[in-house]
C-alpha cells in the first residue's frame, strides 16, 4: 500500500506540474468564445500558409540526424573496436559539444562564419565564395543542422559505442575466420547494433525538431520559432499552440514506429553487460585512420568553437564586464539550477521506479507516456505555463510573479530526462534485493532508505548533475515565463547580444560554458572516492 500510494502520488505530481500546462494549452486552443473551433488546424493541415515553416523544421531535423549518424557513428566504431590513442582523452572531449548549450557553439561559428569572421575572410580571399554567400550559408537552415549535429553527435556516439561493446565477441570472431572486417561489420555487427543507432537517431531527430536556441540565434524560421513569435509578438496563444501540434504528433508516430520495428526481435547478444571482453580490431591502418578522424571532430567540433570564444574575449577586463554586468543572473542561475536539479532528482527517482521496477502491464506505457513530454518544444512548455498560472488568484500569482515558475519550467522540460536517467541505473539492481527485503519484513520505505538509495548514489549525483547543466542552459521555457528580476544567465546572454560588444558576448559565453563543465569536471575528479559503484550480478 506504500509503495502504491507513493507513486500514485509522484505520478500525480508529473500530471500536474508536466502534463496538465500542456493539456489546458491544447485545450484552450480548441475552445474559443464558448464554442469548439478546429480554425487554427485548419490552416496548418489545409492551407499553405505554414508549408515552409513544416518543410523547414523537417528539413533541419532530417539533415542534422544524417549529420550526427554520419559523425557518431564511426566516432563510436573506433572508440570501442580499436586500439585508438588516447581514447579516454577523445571521449571526454566528445561529450563537451552534448554538455554545454547549443546556443553556445552557434555564438562561436556565427563569430567565426559571419560577415566580418576570420573564417568568412580567410575563405573568400583563397575560394570563389564571396563573404555575403559563406554568412548566408552560417544564417540558414543547413547552418543551424550544422552546428546542431555539433552538439547532438555525441547521442550516436554513445549508443553506438555501448551496443558494440555488448556484442558477444564470438560472433565477430567466427565471421572474421571467413571474411574480412568489413564483410563481418556488414553482415554480423551492423544488423545487431542497428536498433541502437535507430533509437539515437530518434533521440537526435526529436532533440533538433524542438530546437529553439539556435534557430532562434540564425533567425530560421521553423516550429519553435514560429511558435514562439505568434506568442511573444502576436499574442496569439491559439495559434502557438496550434502549430505546436506537427510536433508532438511526429514523436508520437516515431516511438510508434520504432515500437513496431523493435516488436518480436531478439536482441539477447545486445542484453548483456559491456566489459573489457569485447573484440578489437587490432589492425594498423584503422587505428591510423579512427585517430586521424577524431582528430578532425576534436578539432572541428571542439576546439575551434571554445578557442574561437576565447580569443573573442580578448582580454580578462571583458570576463570582469561580463561577470558584473550579468552578477544577478549568474546567482540565480545556479539558484535555480540547484533548486530544479534537486526537485529533479527527487521526484525523477520515483518516476523512475515507476518506470522500470513497478509490477504492472502499465508499466511499459507509463515510461513511453513520461518520455514523450521531453519532446515537447521548450516554448510550448513556456506557454502552457503562462496560460495555467498566470491568473489573479494569489496562490497561482504568488508562483507566476516568483522563481517558482522558472523552477516549475525546468520539472516541465527536464522530469523526463531525470526520470529516465533514474530508471537506468535502478535496471542494475535486481529485484531479488528489493524483495529479500520485503520477506524480512520490512516496509516499502525502510527497503528505499536501505537498500535502493546506498546503491543508487552514483545514479542519485550524475542525475542530480546532468538535471542541474540542463537547468543552467535552458532558454526556451525561460525566456517566456521569468518574471522581472529573475533573468537566467542564458537570458542575460541573448540581452546582451543586441547591444554589447563581441568580446563581451563571447566572454559572458566562455562563463556559461565553465559553469556548465565545472560540476562535471568536480563529479569525474571526485566521484571514485566519494562514491563507490555498486559492482551487481545477475
Amino acid at each position: 500500500m506504500q509503495k502504491k500510494l507513493t507513486l500514485g502520488f509522484f505520478f500525480a505530481l508529473f500530471l500536474f506540474t508536466t502534463f496538465l500546462p500542456i493539456a489546458w494549452m491544447f485545450g484552450n486552443s480548441i475552445y474559443e468564445e464558448g464554442r469548439f473551433s478546429f480554425a487554427y488546424y485548419s490552416d496548418i493541415f489545409l492551407t499553405q500558409k505554414y508549408g515552409m515553416v513544416i518543410s523547414n523544421s523537417l528539413i533541419l531535423a532530417s539533415t542534422t540526424t544524417l549529420l550526427a549518424v554520419f559523425i557518431g557513428v564511426p566516432v563510436g566504431f573506433f572508440l570501442s573496436k580499436t586500439s585508438l590513442p588516447l581514447k579516454n582523452f577523445f571521449k571526454i572531449c566528445f561529450f563537451i559539444p552534448l554538455i554545454i548549450p547549443s546556443y553556445i557553439i552557434g555564438i562561436a561559428w556565427v563569430n567565426l562564419l559571419g560577415k566580418t569572421g576570420f573564417l568568412n575572410n580567410v575563405f573568400s580571399q583563397y575560394t570563389l565564395l564571396s563573404p555575403e554567400f559563406i554568412s548566408n550559408s552560417i544564417y540558414s537552415i543547413y547552418g543551424v543542422s550544422f552546428i546542431l549535429s555539433m552538439n547532438l553527435f555525441p547521442v550516436v556516439m554513445l549508443v553506438t559505442e555501448y551496443a558494440l561493446k555488448s556484442i558477444n565477441p564470438r560472433l565477430e570472431e567466427s565471421g572474421l575466420v571467413a571474411g574480412s572486417v568489413f564483410q563481418v561489420f556488414r553482415q554480423i555487427t551492423f544488423p545487431l547494433i542497428a536498433p541502437a543507432i535507430l533509437s539515437g537517431m530518434i533521440i537526435v531527430f526529436v532533440l533538433s525538431l524542438s530546437e529553439f536556441g539556435v534557430p532562434s540565434l540564425l533567425q530560421v524560421n521553423v516550429f519553435t520559432t514560429q511558435i514562439f513569435t505568434q506568442f511573444s509578438a502576436f499574442y496569439n496563444e491559439r495559434a502557438a499552440t496550434a502549430i505546436a501540434f506537427p510536433l508532438i504528433a511526429i514523436t508520437l508516430v516515431l516511438i510508434i514506429l520504432e515500437q513496431i520495428y523493435l516488436r518480436g526481435k531478439s536482441f539477447e547478444v545486445l542484453g548483456r553487460t559491456s566489459s573489457n571482453s569485447t573484440l578489437q580490431y587490432n589492425i594498423t591502418w584503422l587505428n591510423v585512420i579512427g585517430l586521424i578522424f577524431c582528430s578532425l571532430v576534436l578539432i572541428v567540433f571542439v576546439i575551434i568553437p571554445l578557442s574561437t570564444l576565447i580569443i573573442n574575449s580578448k582580454t580578462i577586463s571583458a570576463y570582469h564586464d561580463a561577470i558584473l554586468l550579468a552578477r544577478n543572473s549568474i546567482t540565480n542561475s545556479i539558484l535555480f539550477g540547484s533548486i530544479g536539479a534537486t526537485l529533479l532528482t527527487f521526484i525523477g527517482f520515483f518516476l523512475g521506479y515507476l518506470s522500470e521496477n513497478f509490477r504492472s502491464g502499465l508499466r511499459s506505457s507509463i515510461a513511453t507516456f513520461i518520455w514523450i513530454f521531453f519532446a515537447v518544444p521548450a516554448t510550448v512548455s513556456g506557454i502552457g505555463l503562462i496560460k495555467l498560472w498566470n491568473r489573479p488568484e494569489g496562490a497561482c500569482q504568488f508562483i507566476y510573479g516568483s522563481l517558482w515558475i522558472v523552477i516549475l519550467g525546468y520539472v516541465v522540460r527536464f522530469l523526463p530526462l531525470s526520470s529516465r536517467i533514474m530508471a537506468n541505473y535502478l535496471k542494475q539492481i535486481p529485484h531479488s534485493m528489493e524483495e529479500a527485503g520485503i520477506v524480512t519484513g520490512a516496509s516499502w520505505f525502510r527497503v528505499l532508505g536501505k537498500i535502493f538509495l546506498p546503491l543508487q548514489g552514483y545514479g542519485i549525483i550524475a542525475t542530480w548533475l546532468i538535471s542541474f547543466m540542463f537547468c543552467i542552459g535552458e532558454l526556451g521555457t525561460t525566456i517566456l515565463v521569468y518574471p522581472p528580476g529573475h533573468e537566467t544567465l542564458p537570458i542575460a546572454l541573448f540581452t546582451v547580444m543586441a547591444n554589447s560588444p563581441t568580446d563581451i558576448v563571447s566572454a559572458l559565453s566562455i562563463v556559461i560554458v565553465v559553469m556548465t563543465l565545472l560540476p562535471v569536471g568536480v563529479f569525474l575528479a571526485v566521484s571514485r572516492y566519494l562514491v563507490k559503484v555498486p559492482q551487481l550480478t545477475f
